[in-house]
This record gives structure tokens, C-alpha cells and sequence, in this order.
């Protein structure tokens, strides 16, 4: 027999907010270009020289899924 339990609205940890803005190492890909990243988490730096066709993350950031990383293309 069913359940006669209902279900509504989303659970407490589902992300809602829409989709966000590309990271700025995603856009311009047809170009080199200079991206820094600043992890809030630990405190640690980086500054990437991204290739023309590379649009991967700092390597700290996608082995440590729960850091708060922040991303800026130097000018």
C-alpha cells in the first residue's frame, strides 16, 4: 500500500539560488590569460597562467570541495 506521507518543498541543503556567474577562469578560453586565486578557507594563493583552451579550476580547489575559493583575472 502507498505511503500516506506527503512531501513538499525541498530539503534544507539544495542549493536555490540559480545558476551563477562563470568563473573567470571558464571565460575567454581563446586566449592566455593570467587568473589569481585566494582560498578563504586555509589562506592559500595561486596564480594561474592559463593556456589558450584550458578552463580548469586551481587543482587546490577541486581536491578540496568544501574550501571557499575565490577567483579574479589579473588585467
Amino acid at each position: 500500500m502507498a505511503s500516506s506521507e506527503h512531501v513538499g518543498g525541498a530539503a534544507d541543503n539544495v542549493d536555490m539560488s540559480g545558476p551563477s556567474d562563470p568563473e573567470p577562469y571558464e571565460l575567454d578560453v581563446d586566449e592566455r590569460r593570467v587568473v589569481s586565486a585566494y582560498c578563504c578557507t586555509c589562506e592559500a594563493t595561486t596564480t594561474m597562467l592559463m593556456e589558450v583552451g584550458d578552463d580548469s579550476p586551481w587543482e587546490h580547489d577541486a581536491s578540496n570541495a568544501s574550501h571557499q575559493v575565490e577567483y579574479w583575472r589579473e588585467a
